[in-house]
């Protein structure tokens, strides 16, 4: 008889052997493209041939080796997921073909994957954008493989150090009719009526939102008319609440920094999570146009003539 695991999935960590995630080195090379790791093993799974159905109200935990990078740093590990075609793997990538991974990021050689996040990305790969034409496929052979590099502070990734893992499959696993839609960030200050990013206030602060330019991008685009004297604000990820932990700006203290446009009327600076604000006391009124990449935790604020 068939096993369905519908409740939450987690492998047996202590059925797989893998190479453990610290060693300790004298040495301090300089990392770049002459020292590229060339080893970096994803565990195979004990549930590989078990039926698995994926869905938001489940998880699937992995275990890898660390890559042989020749410096003891911190790793950001990436997880990508593919449809088994023909023997071959069709996996999941963006408009522009580059590899397209799971919204949650590791720095650990064990990760609990979100069962919706998996879901989303098997989806995305059968081309599925809207809950109104998804078809549920059946089970079907699912692979996985994770990439791994070192980032700088600013979450840039180091030149030379990426490295993907071998696949591993399961045999026969099923998504659920998640779909992964546009994000957005909230503005929130003095031109919002610094309006509480509480889920009661989701409708008023609906056309106060920046979306993602394309999904999973993390690139974030809207235009707003603002009156003078009104421009001091922050963005919040998701409505929490004010200590929500979920607030982005110029800095992790409650506390505005006074910025100023260029004389081309542009202002370009850094972000990270945190309640600082962006200030600017000339603010005459009128239009602004508003850019957020979080890849490299940058905003662009320009004035539209």
């Amino acid at each position: 008889m068939k096993t369905i695991f519908k409740s939450v999935i987690m492998l047996a960590l202590s059925l797989v052997a893998f190479t453990a995630c610290d060693s300790d080195r004298d040495d301090n090379p300089v990392l770049g493209p002459n020292n590229t790791p060339t080893e970096f093993k994803l565990n195979e799974s004990p549930l590989n041939n078990q039926y698995i159905y994926i869905s938001k109200d489940n998880s699937l935990s992995l275990s890898w080796s660390q890559p042989n990078y020749p410096v003891n740093t911190v790793v950001n590990y990436m997880v990508q997921v593919g449809l088994v075609q023909g023997g071959t793997i069709k996996w999941d990538v963006d408009d522009n073909n580059n590899p397209k991974f799971l919204e949650t990021a590791f720095t650990t050689c064990t990760a609990t994957l979100s069962g919706e996040e998996v879901s989303q990305a098997i989806n995305h790969v059968d081309g599925i954008t809207d809950e109104n034409n998804w078809v549920d496929l059946g089970y079907r052979e699912i692979a996985f493989r994770v990439c791994a590099s070192i980032q700088t502070t600013a979450k840039t990734e180091v030149d030379g150090t990426r490295i993907f893992s071998n696949a591993i499959t399961f045999k026969n696993m099923r998504a659920d009719n998640s779909i992964k839609g546009l994000a957005s960030l909230y503005v929130i200050g003095n031109c919002s009526g610094w309006t509480e990013p509480a889920k009661g206030n989701a409708e008023t602060l609906s056309a106060w939102r920046v979306m993602e330019t394309e999904i999973g991008s993390k690139i974030f685009h809207g235009v707003f008319d603002i009156p003078a004297g009104m421009l001091q604000f922050r963005f919040y990820t998701k409505l929490t609440g004010w200590d929500g932990g979920d607030s982005y700006g110029t800095q992790v203290d409650d506390s505005p920094i006074v910025s100023a446009f260029d004389a081309e009327g542009t202002f370009t600076g850094p972000a990270m999570t945190g309640k600082g604000s962006w200030e600017f006391d000339d603010w005459a009124g009128g239009k602004l146009d508003i850019t957020v990449d979080m890849n490299k935790n940058t905003v662009t604020f320009k004035i539209v003539e």
